[in-house]
């Protein structure tokens, strides 16, 4: 016996060693596709969660806006009536 029929008896055949190979090669790539996969569905979770985010805060600027227009404008309604009150007393004064 050569010492290449030894190695060979201990150890794994070409053929078994390339099938080994090509099931692991392809394992490794469902491996990829699964984490790519699930990398996708968080981006895409994310973006999602990102998105309604960003709707309510425009909603809530939306209403903020709004409040300020009515406070100005009852402010400056209020300045109004207080400008007429005191034109009134100064008429009468006079």
């Amino acid at each position: 016996m050569g010492v290449s029929s030894k190695l060979q008896q201990k150890g794994v055949s070409r053929r078994q060693f390339e099938h080994s190979l090509l099931e692991m090669m392809d394992d490794m790539q469902r491996l990829e596709q699964k984490i790519s996969l699930k990398a996708d569905e968080v981006v895409f979770t994310m973006a999602v969660a990102h998105r309604k985010e960003i709707d309510r805060l425009q909603e809530e600027i939306l209403t903020m806006r709004e409040e300020i227009k009515e406070l100005k404008k009852n402010q400056k309604d209020l300045h109004m009536d207080q400008s007429f009150s005191l034109a009134g007393r100064k008429t009468r004064l006079i």
